[in-house]
């Protein structure tokens, strides 16, 4: 800061001669600088919009990519292209608009050469629009033409600018222009073909889901909720929509309408697309009091899904509706009959190996009764087959409380598993976790004679480890 004001009392001193000098050496130097200084000199002699607009297209033309808080110059460039606008709106050209409108295409464009956003670009560019909006006042331009270019500069807006400042337009077009844009927004969307179940034509783009929800929201907060479905029912190309109007319906008090359409939407779309239609179904069914229905859809997604997640959420439906304790049973079953055939699969094989990234069907067992806390349950199952290593140590920790010496034997069939999965220069945290854990319980079995041996046949195993050596001196 004394540095800075240093600078400041010596800019001061100097004269304008000086200053100059100073200025395009620096301008010399900086090709922002001098970009933004080309332009504004251009302006100060007020020429025709045709020059100013060479002049500020090539200052907001961008050049390359860019990295984060490089957006920090070009927002200065569009603030000078802002102030420079503004200072013409008194002309009375109506031609400004035109200009203004070319320039927020181009700046919105090159938004996409900046890889990461500083946020000074994005209010520069809402600077931008204000302009225009300003522009549009002070020209009188008629408020029927505003409102249809809002309406058609909307479908372009890229990033979402345009709807911070639409309640502004409306305010200054008033009930002339905004009856011209709806009558605009109409046309269009009801030019658009319907859309049957799981259309994927080219009329699938984002132009028709910006119309969609422009009319679609007008509907909405003008109350016509019949009018409001039957727009969104002239698109079912998604699943999503199906979605859309179940819980529209649904909000309304039309439960068997929204039961209609997510069973609709469920039928006709794959899972990876249907699962929340799945899911909002049972809530549905269980709402009507239908609930072999809800037992029915929330074992199919059990089924599907099959895991400790999975068993939880069936457990939650089952009871909402009274069936907790037959479905904990049918589920369990369920799993014992998938971990019964992998490892008679793994047998017939001669191999108990599993890809790490799939896991055991033991584990999703393992991972219930751990969560519900039964220890012993979870030592059976942990016993009785192949699990993944990543169970190993909570299991390991759950046996301590009662059997320390099975909890420590387990810990050091683990830790091999843990050392070598360290790489280059590594802490070994997770390997000192372990030992730790196993000298915790040797002091509290009153062992810590035991825990030395232990200690000794560790180091000996792992002496080429070196940083897991240094970790280990802090025993």
């Amino acid at each position: 800061m004394e540095n800075q004001q240093q600078v400041i009392d010596y800019l001061e001193s100097l004269g304008a001669a000086a200053l100059r000098k100073v200025l395009l050496e620096a301008a010399f130097n900086n090709a922002e600088l001098w970009k933004r200084l080309v332009t504004q000199a251009t302006a100060a002699k007020r020429p025709g919009l045709r020059v100013l607009e060479k002049a500020l297209l090539h200052s907001l033309t961008p050049e390359g990519s860019f990295g984060w808080a490089d957006d920090a110059g070009y927002a200065d460039r569009v603030e000078d292209a802002v102030r420079l606008l503004d200072a013409r709106i008194g002309d009375g050209d109506p031609a400004l608009l035109e200009l203004i409108e070319k320039l927020i295409g181009l700046v919105e464009r090159s938004v996409e050469q900046f890889h990461e956003s500083s946020g000074l670009l994005d209010d520069a560019i809402r600077d931008l629009h204000r302009t225009h909006l300003d522009a549009c006042a002070e020209l009188h331009i008629p408020p029927e033409d505003v409102g249809r270019a809002l309406f058609q500069r909307q479908l372009e807006d890229r990033w979402g600018y345009l709807p911070e400042i639409a309640d502004d337009y409306f305010e200054m077009i008033g009930e002339v222009g905004q009856s011209a844009y709806w009558r605009a927004a109409f046309e269009v969307w009801e030019a658009l073909p319907n859309l049957e179940v799981g259309d994927r034509s080219s009329s699938v783009s984002a132009r028709r889901h910006a119309i969609e929800a422009i009319v679609e929201a007008n509907l909405a907060q003008l109350g016509d909720l019949d009018a409001l479905i039957r727009a969104k029912a002239r698109n079912l190309s998604r699943s999503s929509r199906h979605l859309e109007l179940a819980k529209l319906c649904r909000e309304h008090g039309r439960l068997d309408d929204a039961i209609r359409w997510a069973e609709e939407g469920f039928k006709a779309f794959p899972i990876n697309e249907a699962y929340p239609l799945e899911s909002l179904l049972v809530e549905f069914y269980r709402e009507s009091g239908d609930y072999e229905k809800v037992e029915t859809v929330a074992w199919q997604r059990f089924e599907r899904l099959a895991g400790c997640n999975a068993f939880f959420d069936l457990l939650e439906v089952g009871k909402a509706i009274g069936r907790e304790k037959s479905l904990r049973e049918r589920a369990l079953g369920f799993l014992w009959s998938r971990v019964k055939k992998q490892e008679a699969e793994s047998s017939t094989r001669g191999s108990s190996r599993r890809s790490a990234l799939f896991g055991f069907e033991r584990d999703h067992l393992v991972g219930i009764h751990r969560e519900e806390g039964d220890a012993d349950a979870v030592w059976e199952v942990f016993c009785g087959g192949p699990v993944s290593v990543k169970h190993w140590q909570p299991v390991a920790a759950m046996r301590g409380k009662t059997h320390p010496d099975e909890a420590v034997a387990l810990y050091r069939r683990l830790l091999p598993h843990v050392i070598e999965a360290e790489g280059a220069g590594a802490r070994y945290d997770g390997a000192f976790e372990i030992v730790a854990a196993i000298r915790q319980l040797h002091i509290e079995g009153g062992q810590l004679a035991k825990f030395q041996n232990a200690l000794r046949e560790i180091r000996g195993e792992w002496k080429r480890k070196r940083n897991f050596m240094k970790r280990l001196d802090e025993f």
